[in-house]
């Protein structure tokens, strides 16, 4: 079973986000880069990043991590990426 990836351990790893939008208690939940989340977390040129990403967002659902989109340059395409879990676990 995979390890469930936490928000201090996000912030551990990357710091606090550069931009944040919405709150754990945000009432109203959207849709982007085919994730469904009420809280996303956008890092620019994030330290440590495994997947050396210009740019990460990390979405939320209330406490839980849904999911994160990387993109490699300013004008590069969004893309999910799955290299985060395993980063937060050779962290830990």
């Amino acid at each position: 079973m995979a390890a469930r990836i936490r928000r201090n351990d996000v912030v551990k790893l990357f710091g606090t986000p550069d931009v944040a939008e919405g709150s754990v208690n945000e009432p109203r939940e959207r849709e982007e880069n085919g994730f469904h989340f009420n809280e996303r977390w956008l890092y620019k040129r994030p330290a440590n990043d495994p997947a050396r990403a210009y740019e990460r967002i990390i979405y939320w659902h209330r406490y839980d991590f849904v999911g994160s989109c990387i993109r490699r340059s300013p004008d590069a395409p969004w893309e999910a990426d799955l290299s985060l879990a395993a980063a937060l676990h050779e962290a830990a």
